[in-house]
């Protein structure tokens, strides 16, 4: 387990930045392509039947004007969530190039809500489990944009082909 390290009085989870060479990967959302037809949250909550959160998409998509926006999680360089989670309960994994928030052992305490600078972590106290929980990229192979029938998420995979 990743222990945390405090920085000015936050509690910083060691390895919640990673270096720049691996920056361009995560979804990307192009809201020109997008018609609401919410395709990528049916795909995403089919995904999640396990999770502590099923049921829930980590994918929301919202009317913004003449067009669409995204709140997701595109799997930053650097994730400020996980800088703060006093839990270290966010983690990168390597393996997929992607970031997980472990549910199971969240104890709703929101710290990290507030700092996704994409709303990508969401929190919803009515389905009766007190967690956070954010896209995981469905570990490296995302339905949503598989199931997107317009192409407006696409999976930047800049970090993998980079030495």
């Amino acid at each position: 387990m990743t222990m945390p390290i405090v920085l000015a009085g936050l509690v910083v989870q060691r390895g919640a930045q990673m270096t720049s060479r691996t920056r361009n990967f995560g979804l990307v959302f192009n809201p020109s392509r997008c018609n609401g037809c919410g395709e990528c949250e049916k795909a995403c909550i089919a995904s999640k039947k396990s999770s502590v959160a099923a049921g829930r998409t980590r994918i929301k998509i919202s009317k913004d004007g003449d067009s669409y926006k995204a709140a997701v999680c595109v799997h930053c360089e650097q994730c400020p969530p996980g800088e703060v989670c006093p839990s270290a309960l966010i983690e990168f994994h390597d393996d997929g190039k992607y970031w997980t928030l472990d549910e199971h052992r969240c104890f709703a305490c929101m710290a990290c809500i507030p700092r996704c600078p994409y709303d990508g972590i969401f929190f919803e106290e009515e389905f009766g489990v007190e967690t956070a929980y954010m896209c995981d990229l469905c570990g490296g192979d995302p339905r949503c944009v598989k199931a997107c029938p317009e192409g407006a998420l696409t999976l930047s995979d800049a970090r993998g082909n980079e030495g």
